[in-house]
């Protein structure tokens, strides 16, 4: 039996332990939300007990090979990632989640009710739609921020300019960087009236023509394109667009197009590839037209590449599907092609039965528009322009270039986050 000493000692700990439990909530503290599942991670400087309610002013810890899955009021799920420290705060009706090293993954499927901070930028979803989000502190303290579903609103804490980051798309900030490239975002995601896309990537070169007038002007990183303005590509040269719509394109070589605007819904966007050829990857949530002299395509969350010319076009889809016709709308029937197909438009014909195509075919045309990693040198020189450094989600993580961020990416979007369990913290 325990001596009645012992007996003391042991209640007094865990009255202790009680005590600085729930001192927090002695002030009446509101509820921000709850912990769903942990491993090797730390409340208030203690193991987390299960699902234990979270509250203004609690420090959420992970150590190495560590994780935590918290939810909050709102439905929005937060993942810390190992190595990782999140204090959570409470501003209105808004959580933030104020990241302190590591990082994490937000997702929310509705109005923004989490902020994520660091010491110089505010990170929210653009739209009031589905999102998921990374930001990650490294530790040379730059903040890594990839936007692997939905828009992301990047906004500086200093000066309050914003700066919107493409779903597929991540930014690389030097910690001695507290403003945001030049851009004119809108809540809903658009670069603003006046703005049809932003450079991400060109390389050695590419030109636009104002309003398809006047004299051909050079392109470089974050360079903006108006409405109807004339995008080429050299002979050599290849650049990536991310259009106002979040979607993404990569122009190949010698390619020539233009970028209008639905007078009846200016929110859709229609690109016109006059000669050469591009990949697209779409949004899912709403169709994205586009044209060439002899086809007109439709898709919605699928990419596909199109090959341009006088007289003929051909297209091909990665995944998702394209639903294509003739230009002219009264010359046969639209053809659906899924992932791994191909048809050809020839001038004043139907479109060709679709044909699955070999994977070297496949690969061949991909290849053709794809945008190259930049180079130390030239990711210096954007560093130099803008202080960031913005690239293509997938690519930047088969170059190697997210190093620190990829595994973690792909883990938000490969693990719902949305658990139907709560597995116990001693579960590995």
């Amino acid at each position: 039996m325990l001596s009645e000493s012992r007996v003391r000692i042991v209640l007094a700990s865990f009255g202790c332990l009680l005590f600085f439990s729930f001192a927090s909530r002695a002030a009446g503290e509101q509820p921000l939300g709850r912990v769903l599942y942990s491993r090797a991670a730390c409340l208030r400087g203690l193991p987390v007990p299960g699902s234990e309610t979270l509250v203004p002013g609690d420090i959420l810890t992970t150590s190495e090979e560590g994780s935590a899955l918290i939810e909050l009021k709102s439905g929005t799920k937060v993942k810390i990632v190992e190595n990782s420290s999140v204090r959570l705060l409470l501003e209105g009706e808004v959580v933030r989640a104020e990241l302190l090293s590591g990082g994490l993954v937000s997702e929310s499927t509705g109005k923004p009710t989490v902020a994520v901070t660091t010491p110089n930028y505010r990170f929210v979803p653009a739209q009031e739609t589905e999102s998921r989000y990374r930001v990650q502190l490294s530790e040379e303290r730059v903040t890594l921020a990839a936007a692997m579903q939905g828009n992301m609103l990047i906004t500086a804490r200093n000066g309050g300019e914003s700066y919107i980051l493409r779903e597929g798309s991540y930014a690389s900030i030097p910690s001695a960087v507290s403003a945001t490239p030049d851009q004119t975002p809108t809540l809903d995601g658009s670069l603003g009236a006046d703005r049809a896309a932003t450079i991400s990537y060109v390389v050695p070169e590419g030109v636009v023509r104002r309003q398809g007038e006047g004299a051909e002007m050079a392109l470089k990183v974050n360079d903006g394109i108006d409405w109807r303005d004339v995008v080429r590509t050299s002979q050599n040269g290849r650049l990536r667009l991310a259009l106002a719509d979040g979607s993404i394109l990569n122009v190949g070589s010698g390619s020539t197009l233009k970028i209008l605007r639905d007078d009846q819904d200016p929110k859709q966007i229609q690109v016109q590839l006059n000669s050469g050829a591009a990949r697209v990857w779409t949004r899912s949530d709403e169709n994205f037209n586009s044209q060439s002299p002899t086809a007109a395509m439709r898709a919605a969350g699928s990419d596909f590449v199109v090959e341009s010319h006088l007289e003929v076009t051909t297209v091909y889809c990665i995944e998702g599907m394209v639903s294509i016709r003739n230009i002219e709308a009264a010359i046969g029937d639209r053809v659906n092609l899924h992932a791994g197909e191909y048809t050809t438009v020839s001038r004043g014909l139907p479109p060709s039965r679709p044909v699955h195509a070999l994977k070297r075919l496949l690969q061949n045309h991909i290849d053709l528009v794809a945008v190259p990693p930049p180079s130390a040198e030239q990711q210096t020189a954007v560093v130099a322009l803008t202080g960031w450094h913005i690239g293509s989600l997938s690519e930047a993580q088969s170059a190697g270039l997210l190093v620190g961020i990829a595994a973690g990416a792909a883990a938000g979007i490969a693990v719902p986050l949305a658990t139907t369990t709560t597995p116990s913290p001693s579960r590995p």
